[in-house]
């Protein structure tokens, strides 16, 4: 599991959009690797992350006709 969120991280610096904050890259790769009870522990683990950047992560995550 590590080595699919670690290469998650890796593809997300390198494309994410500029909005998204480099500290919602962690919350967006647990999304990949664990879906969003990964994204929710991901948010958690890291006190300097507020409740709009988990939400901001984990709509950057959805497939764009979710929203």
């Amino acid at each position: 599991m590590r080595c699919f969120i670690d290469g998650s991280m890796a593809v997300i610096s390198r494309s994410a959009p500029r909005s998204i904050s480099s500290t919602s890259h962690q919350v967006m790769a647990q999304f990949f690797a664990r879906g969003f009870a990964g994204a929710i522990k991901g948010w958690l683990s890291n006190d300097s992350m507020t409740k709009a950047d988990l939400i901001d992560a984990s709509v950057a995550c959805a497939p764009a006709w979710w929203n």
